[in-house]
């Protein structure tokens, strides 16, 4: 990305998984990005609750932002009534929009999700229609839908980055890869479902590129982008690779312990040409890629024993 110094970037959710990854980018590029969080007290960072409108406006009239990547949101599965989901991946980013409507920004970065799609034939297309069936995947969809249509409306520079199953160092422990890969490094018990259904895992460092590519991607307004790796692996092939790569006890991998339930079902898989054509984004190898010899999903395991270790000798 070749953009002056000075430019005003405000990164929402910046500390969070993806997040960190954007912003080391960005700073990499010798871009100072504004980041939020919230709940933390964390170096070099605005804590801002977007479901509160007064912060929101504050933020947005005192900064003034150019290019806006909202990041920020609540994942998982954790709050049955849905009521979390609305309230900061819906509302949050609802009251973010509207303070940023008429401010001159020129480019606007929103995450979307493969669980957009739901129970669909696979690949996923981003001409599909959408048909979540989690809360989580409901919030993402409407948040979304309000901001295509508010580019359809006014011209809004908006584009819609609909990431896949992201991983790496530093993913919050309620997924699934990470619990996999602790209870691999600890010879602990893992109990999953029977794993067939496939999912279409993503290096968050590529998800990352992908973000910074899209601010300047001159084709991406008005669009939703699949950013994925393009092949969907099933999850008991992922779990057997970090069994194998961790050298744990077989007997500890408990696979079809575990029933599947809403987004768990259906497989994810995207066709990522889009993502080719528009931003000249293309991943690197996959996590179960034997040419590579598993080389990032070898290397992310061996960050995370090392997280583990040193967490062990505080």
């Amino acid at each position: 990305m070749s953009n002056p110094a000075n430019t005003r970037i405000l990164v929402t959710g910046g500390t969070g998984f993806i997040g960190r990854y954007v912003v080391d980018l960005l700073s990499s590029d010798g871009l100072d990005p504004l980041v939020t969080t919230f709940n933390e007290t964390t170096p070099n960072a605005v804590n801002v609750d977007l479901t509160h409108v007064e912060q929101v406006n504050d933020l947005v009239q005192s900064y003034k932002p150019k290019i806006v990547l909202h990041l920020a949101g609540v994942t998982g599965n954790a709050d049955p009534t849905g009521s979390i989901y609305d309230e900061v991946n819906f509302k949050g980013t609802v009251n973010l929009l509207k303070a940023i409507e008429k401010t001159g920004v020129t480019r606007v970065i929103l995450l979307g999700t493969a669980a957009e799609y739901g129970d669909q034939p696979t690949p996923f297309c981003e001409d599909m229609p959408g048909k979540p069936i989690s809360h989580y995947a409901v919030s993402k969809a409407k948040a979304n839908q309000f901001a295509l249509d508010l580019h359809a409306a006014n011209g809004f520079p908006v584009t819609i980055l609909r990431v896949f199953t992201a991983y790496g160092l530093g993913q919050p422990h309620k997924m699934f890869f990470p619990q996999l890969v602790t209870c691999g490094l600890l010879n602990k018990h893992f109990k999953m479902s029977d794993g067939l259904q496939k999912r279409d895992f993503i290096f968050v460092e590529d998800v990352a590129a992908a973000i910074v590519q899209s601010i300047t991607a001159e084709n991406a307004i008005g669009r939703i982008i699949n950013i994925a790796g393009g092949q969907g692996v099933a999850l008991r092939d992922v779990a057997r690779k970090v069994w194998e790569i961790c050298s744990a006890d077989d007997d500890l991998l408990d696979i079809g312990a575990r029933e599947k339930s809403g987004d768990d079902v259906f497989d994810t898989e995207a066709d990522i040409s889009l993502a080719a054509e528009i931003l000249n984004w293309r991943p690197g190898p996959g996590i179960l890629s034997e040419p590579d010899d598993f080389s990032r999903l070898k290397e992310t395991i061996r960050k995370m024993k090392h997280e583990i270790t040193t967490s062990a000798d505080r």
